[in-house]
């Protein structure tokens, strides 16, 4: 039996079906568009399952396109990435808090960067990424921490140069002097002619010599330190996983400054140990090195009983808290907000790059931390960096 406008029992309303080719339209447009993105768009469940996945290309998977949905972040993106992504799904998921970070992991064609954002939430609950390939963002950005570095080792040349050749001074003074006992011991052995040699200067003699050759230890020691610093700092690796020591980092940082900031001030050193944190102690340690040549920078030289340079690091919630805190002109309060833009400067031509504090944040935001400065012009200024302990870690602190 039909209706008034003749059709049989049963049969849909024409407007139906014009909504659902509608639909069935837009959902072909959106994988068209899905599948043509530059990277992965991906949706996962809070067991890190994969709900659905689109991409044009395979190679930035770990397993054939067709194959994923259904399968553990483990199997698509494999073991190094995996795991950790899965705890972000389930804190995004959580939360309600969009999230960025960065990842590598090797694929086809070597090692490549990447970059996930979070795109959509949804009842199922689920959380849509987009993931996409920054290989070329990151190796120029690596490059420019690379120049970075290096000009800050320019910087320090002279202090270097002044951190070496002052052990070596007394290392070359303390062996001379030791050969030349063990010469005088060997004179008055030989010159005994059969009778007993004074002991008491052959003890005093070697005395002396021991004692030289102490000196001259502990002068090797301080290269050692010397030359661990700058390996460190040196050091070009491109991961920021792994564990580091924040305090180690903050004081080699320190170590190679300590030449050129006690020309200009008198150092007030507050670093007390901290938890590890997840980043890169080389990446950390040109931060701190950054800011204490800026600190340095900032303060004119000739008085330094009159200036403090202070640096402090402790633990504010579920933050690590690392401050450099200078006594030098300040900053004006309408370059504060341009501060860490790349290539502003208010340091005279020809001191600095003008990326340096560019770099700093960008290395602080990559490790999930936050960079913030306080200052005041003719008085000082304050760089603050906060490093979670864990993912996630909130809230940000007050001044330590």
């Amino acid at each position: 039996m039909g209706d008034s406008a003749g059709r049989g029992a049963g049969t849909p309303p024409p407007e139906d079906d014009a909504a659902k080719r509608a639909l069935e339209a837009a959902e072909q447009r959106l994988r068209q568009v899905l599948g043509s993105t530059e990277g992965i768009v991906i949706e996962l469940g809070l067991d890190g399952l994969c709900l659905a996945v689109w991409t044009r290309d395979d190679e930035l998977l770990a397993a054939p396109q067709a194959s994923v949905v259904g399968r553990t972040l483990v199997d698509i993106l494999g073991p190094e990435v995996g795991p950790p992504m899965v705890e972000r799904v389930q804190r995004v998921v959580s939360t309600g808090q969009f999230e960025r970070f960065e990842y590598a992991m090797e694929v086809a064609g070597g090692r490549r960067w990447f970059c996930a954002e979070t795109l959509s939430l949804s009842p199922r609950p689920s959380a849509t990424f987009l993931i996409r390939d920054i290989t070329l963002q990151k190796t120029l950005e690596l490059r420019l921490i690379q120049a970075d570095r290096l000009a800050s080792l320019g910087t320090l040349a002279a202090s270097v140069a002044h951190e070496v050749s002052n052990p070596l001074g007394y290392i070359s003074a303390n062996l001379n002097f030791a050969l030349s006992g063990m010469a005088e011991m060997r004179k008055a052995l030989r010159g005994a002619n059969g009778a007993a040699p004074d002991l008491s200067f052959l003890a005093l003699t070697l005395e002396e010599c021991r004692e030289a050759l102490d000196e001259a230890r502990e002068g090797t020691v301080r290269l050692l330190h010397v030359t661990g610093d700058l390996k460190m700092y040196a050091r070009g690796e491109d991961s920021i996983e792994g564990w580091a020591n924040v305090q180690q980092a903050f004081e080699s940082s320190l170590n190679m400054a300590q030449g050129t900031l006690q020309l200009r001030a008198r150092i007030l050193n507050h670093l007390q140990p901290v938890p590890p944190v997840r980043g890169s102690e080389a990446r950390l340690g040109q931060v701190f090195l950054n800011l204490l040549l800026n600190a340095a920078q900032a303060i004119p030289e000739g008085a330094p009983e009159q200036h403090a340079v202070e640096v402090r690091l402790g633990v504010e919630a579920q933050w690590v808290v690392a401050e450099v805190r200078d006594t030098g002109v300040g900053i004006a309060p309408e370059h504060l907000k341009r501060i860490f833009d790349p290539f502003f400067t208010t340091k005279p031509v020809g001191v600095g790059t003008g990326l340096g504090l560019s770099i700093c944040y960008s290395i602080v935001k990559g490790l999930g931390g936050e960079i913030s400065v306080e200052s005041t012009v003719g008085k000082g200024t304050c760089f603050r960096v906060a490093l979670p302990l864990r993912d996630g870690a909130t809230p940000l602190p007050e001044p330590i």
